[in-house]
């Protein structure tokens, strides 16, 4: 009876830890405006504000748009080579990124995903 007691016991616990599903991660997603592109050392990213007008998009500069993207959650992305590109200044995209953080302002994020959104 207690081999039996023993038995159901170690089951049990063998089952609630096998049950926990992985969860996805519920990386951060953020949507802007792709406003200057570098690929310094090998290394590709975009700077990205989420909002632009139109004229300082135009006639802007790389240190106008860190001072924007200092007001705002701007934010340099990390990308493949395939991934920069494809993608244009003045293009409108959705990124998850991890959690991970390079540079404190602007940060620079890592991308998981990258989306054109118009």
């Amino acid at each position: 009876m207690n081999k039996i007691i023993l038995f159901i016991f170690i089951s049990m616990i063998i089952l609630s830890g096998c049950s926990n599903k992985d969860e996805k991660e519920n990386y951060p997603v953020f949507e802007g405006t792709v406003v200057f592109k570098t690929d310094e050392n090998d290394k590709y990213k975009f700077l990205v504000l989420q909002n632009v007008s139109k004229e300082d998009l135009e006639n802007g500069n790389l240190e106008d748009f860190i001072e924007l993207a200092q007001d705002q959650e701007g934010s340099y992305y990390l990308v493949n080579r395939e991934t920069y590109e494809t993608i244009e200044v003045g293009q409108r995209v959705r990124i998850t990124t991890g959690f991970d953080q390079l540079e404190p302002s602007p940060p620079i994020r890592t991308v998981v995903s990258i989306e054109k959104i118009g």
